[in-house]
């Protein structure tokens, strides 16, 4: 099974029981149970949601916990941050609450690869518009100049060079600004689970889980969840140093706060909505300015056959850029 269709498959999982749980009513082996009976149908015997739905409905039977069910259903790859959260759901029965985050955690990550893909129809477009015309201009030169053949394969080969570095950049940008903001994802957790209760330092746990620990940040969480645990204050546990003037000042203001007024609950949200809305407006930019970026990089990539072919059947010679 592949990435993108564990994704769907865990999302329609999550929203399928969240709806049974939340708006319905149900318990959590009914809810299963609902969702397991979709089997009877032919057109579902092959779905990957009733198929774990009845895995794990029959774990529950069998006296597991809704956790461990989890963790060994063979249908859907559940993730450990979710599963954090599902042992989270049973410490504190707070199931309906956790389905609620999961589904929205879910649906927000569904949007971002929704928006990456909107995002990456243009370019696309314009770049096999450009190849197309490129390899036209290409052709069209061989035939009608004498220049050497590995001239033209020089010429070519700077060209898509050029245009294959191009889209590697691009593409890594738009993943960085369009994609998911893990430190968002991960202060907003922490927010959520130390409201309901869990203690901070699981909290922290949770949020490095969500990062990775090999990045940056998953490593400032672990370091923060040490110094939480020597009995450091938020604000000295959390210190950062980054260049970012803006979102030092941010996090130390909400910090101080946290630790003047009791709102330890609230901070950890407060700073993920502060990230959201900075984020927004990243992407609000990078929308605009996908067009004339690729437009311009697309025609960088046509300029060199212009200039290096095109161009010397006006003149004596040929010059390579």
């Amino acid at each position: 099974m592949n990435y993108f269709t564990n994704e769907y498959n865990k999302r329609r999982f999550t929203e399928i029981l969240e709806e049974l749980v939340c708006v319905k009513k149900l318990d959590l082996k009914n809810a299963l149970s609902l969702m397991s009976r979709a089997m009877s149908d032919k057109r579902n015997q092959r779905n990957a949601v009733p198929l774990a739905a009845q895995n794990i409905y029959s774990a529950l039977l069998n006296g597991q916990e809704f956790s461990n069910a989890l963790k060994v259903c063979p249908y859907i790859d559940f993730d450990v941050v979710y599963i954090s959260f599902t042992c989270f759901a049973e410490r504190c029965g707070c199931l309906e609450r956790v389905l609620q985050f999961l589904k929205n955690k879910c649906v927000r990550k569904n949007e971002n690869l929704s928006t990456i893909a909107g995002a990456a129809v243009y370019p696309v477009f314009v770049i096999m518009l450009a190849v197309g015309a490129g390899i036209l201009l290409y052709y069209y030169s061989a035939a009608t100049q004498a220049a050497a053949t590995s001239d033209f394969n020089i010429i070519l080969l700077t060209a898509f060079s050029f245009l294959f570095s191009f889209c590697a950049v691009m593409i890594l940008i738009l993943k960085k600004i369009l994609g998911t903001n893990k430190l968002y994802e991960a202060f907003l957790a922490m927010g959520f689970l130390i409201k309901g209760g869990e203690c901070i330092a699981n909290a922290v746990t949770a949020a490095v889980n969500i990062l990775g620990f090999e990045t940056r940040e998953g490593r400032l969480f672990a370091q923060a969840g040490e110094k939480l645990s020597y009995g450091l204050s938020l604000r000295e546990s959390f210190s950062l140093n980054t260049p970012n003037q803006r979102l030092r000042r941010q996090l130390e203001e909400a910090f101080f706060y946290a630790e003047n007024s009791g709102g330890e609950n609230d901070v950890f949200e407060k700073i993920a909505l502060w990230l959201n809305a900075r984020d927004e407006k990243r992407r609000a930019i990078c929308m605009k300015l996908i067009e004339p970026i690729f437009i311009s990089g697309t025609g960088i990539f046509l300029l060199i056959f212009l200039v290096n072919l095109v161009l010397p059947m006006f003149s004596e010679g040929t010059f390579f850029l």
